[in-house]
Formats: C-alpha cells, structure tokens, sequence
C-alpha cells in the first residue's frame, strides 16, 4: 500500500499523495528564513565590523606625532579651524578669555589681520609633546612671532615676542586620522601685551576708528544707550585706563575696547562689548566691565612657563618681558 522500508521511514516526511522531504529540507529552509529576517532588519547591508587596534603606548605616541604631520595644523590659519575644531573645542588666552567655537576662535585670532597691523607673522617654532596617549595628545608649542604695528591706528612700532600655546586633540586611529582639537590654552608675557596695546596700537587714530568707525557707524544702538555724541565719545574713551601691569584685555579699559573693535566693526554681535555702560551681550554676559583675572599658571604648569622664558633668553628677548623691538619698516 505505498509503504517503505522502516530504516527509510525513519529519515523521510511525507506531504500530500507522492511528496517525500527528507530533515535536510527544513533546516535549509530555517537557514534562508533567519539569513532573510537579518538583512530585512538592517536594511539589506550587513552589519559594520567594529576595528580594534592595539593598546601598545608606542603605537598612539607615533600616531599623536602622525596626526598633527598630516593635519598641517597652523596657528594663524584661521581659514582651516572647521577641519581641526568642533562646536565643543574652547580657546582661552588669560588676560582675554574664553572662545567656544570655530567661529568665536577665528575672529579672536584674526585679530591678528586686523587694520591695526601692517602684519602679524610667525617666525620659529619649537613644539614639544607633553602627553602622547590613545585617550588625548597633548602638543606644547613655543613660536617667535613678529608684528608691525599700522601707524594709521597706533604708533609706529614693530615687536618681537615668544608666543606659547597647548594643544589638547585626539586622533581616532594609529594612522592619525580624525585629529580634533577639544582644548588650546594660549600664552603672552603681560609685558608684551601692555606694551602693544598701550604704546603700539593707542593714540588719536585708534580713539577716532573705535567712536566713529565702529560705535557711530555700526553699533547705534550702543551708541544711543550710551547716550554718546562724537566729543562726548571721544571723551569718555580718553578718560578710560590703558592696560594694566597684567596685560588684561576684559576689563573696563581702552585694551579690551580696542581688541573687540576689530570684531564688532563686521559682527554686530559684539557691539555691547564696546559700552561704556554695562551692557549684556547675546550671551548674556558682560564683557569690558571687569576682569576674570585668569592668569597663566591657571592654564599652563611651571615648566611651560619655564620654558618660555628660556627660550625667550635663547633667542635674545630678556626673561621677564619676553619681547623685544624691531626694525621698524614703513610699508
């Protein structure tokens, strides 16, 4: 009656009239129904592999080294923050403040572009790795930078000064690709910062560019809260203080006026920071008022510190101001 062998029963399901399937069937069809459930459940791509590199210390202190190389990472090179900082990444120069943002950090930096200077250019570097690790990079540089001040706004001076800044950035693999910069801390000899904004950007020229170029024509109404007129204007930026001893450019003083002009003369954002008056920003904060009075032991240890002055001595600027003059040369 269409029966088999009993050793052939064993192995063999039948379906329907003249079907036989034998086990071997259904674990291929379980095979291509959970290999069909995965690629449905992650959109037909299969899942990324995850890369895992070594943990040899080596290894991440070359790619630190690696990272920064093929980054090409220029201080003044304002035009390539977006490729080395993000949203987080701050900026803090002690006698300035702090800067969250490319944006914020490339108008602080360009500073150094502004009319004031005929230029602003580096000379000599001296980089030095503090901390080489897979968790961060921490890159100590020391630069000798020269700048010429444009007697249209100042005095005709020309300076030379050592400049320090630290570099905390990760890289993402051993290749050092992904250098990002999370944290720079910025170093000036106070010295050299009273004796820029005091005896080198000051006078008439600088005076009449912040109440007329900047206040007037672009900060109305900083200039109606103020309740200013072009003498009255003149007046009450003669009667402020220059830079004090500690080189502060966020206090109530003619530095911190002169130094936000350059940006509040493009960004209307930065008009309040120009007030005689108290006046909040879009932030919310007060700038121009009163000092933070951040000094660089907060940013910087003792041999960092140390280190500038060293090689401030090497290249012939004396120890405690860390600047010297130059030739200056009309342009």
């Amino acid at each position: 009656y269409g029966s088999v062998p009993t050793s052939e029963a064993a192995n063999t399901t039948t379906d329907g009239p003249g079907k036989k399937w034998r086990p071997i069937y259904f674990v291929a069809a379980a095979v291509v129904l959970i290999v069909i459930t995965v690629l449905y459940k992650s959109g037909g791509e299969s899942p990324p592999e995850v890369p895992t590199y070594s943990d040899d210390p080596a290894v991440w202190q070359q790619a630190c080294v690696v990272g920064f190389q093929k980054a090409e990472f220029d201080f003044l090179a304002t035009e390539r923050y977006n490729e080395w900082y993000t949203e987080d990444s701050v900026m803090q120069l002690a006698q300035s403040g702090t800067f969250k943002g490319p944006g914020e950090m490339i108008e602080y930096v360009d500073f150094t572009k502004a009319k004031f200077f005929d230029y602003y250019k580096s000379l000599d570097s001296y980089p030095q790795f503090m901390k080489a690790t897979r968790d961060e990079c921490v890159l100590f540089i020391v630069n000798i930078n020269k700048a010429q001040v444009n007697p249209t706004y100042g005095q005709p001076v020309c300076l030379e000064t050592t400049v320090g800044f630290k570099l905390h950035y990760t890289v993402s693999d051993p290749e050092g690709n992904g250098f990002n910069i999370h944290r720079t801390n910025l170093y000036y000899s106070a010295p050299f910062l009273v004796e820029l904004f005091s005896n080198g950007i000051t006078g008439d020229g600088v005076r009449d560019f912040i109440c007329e170029g900047v206040l007037h024509k672009n900060c109305g109404d900083v200039w109606d809260y103020n309740g200013l007129d072009e003498e009255s204007c003149k007046e009450r930026y003669d009667a402020l203080p220059g830079v004090n001893e500690g080189g502060y450019l966020d206090d109530k003083a003619k530095g911190c006026r002169i130094l936000h002009s350059a940006f509040a003369e493009v960004n209307k954002k930065h008009c309040p920071h120009m007030s005689f008056k108290p006046k909040k920003d879009y932030a919310g904060n007060y700038w121009c008022q009163e000092s933070g009075y951040v000094v660089a032991e907060d940013l910087f240890t003792g041999p960092e510190l140390a280190k500038i002055q060293n090689i401030s001595v090497e290249v012939g600027y004396p120890a405690d101001t860390q600047y010297k003059h130059c030739e200056y040369v009309a342009m």
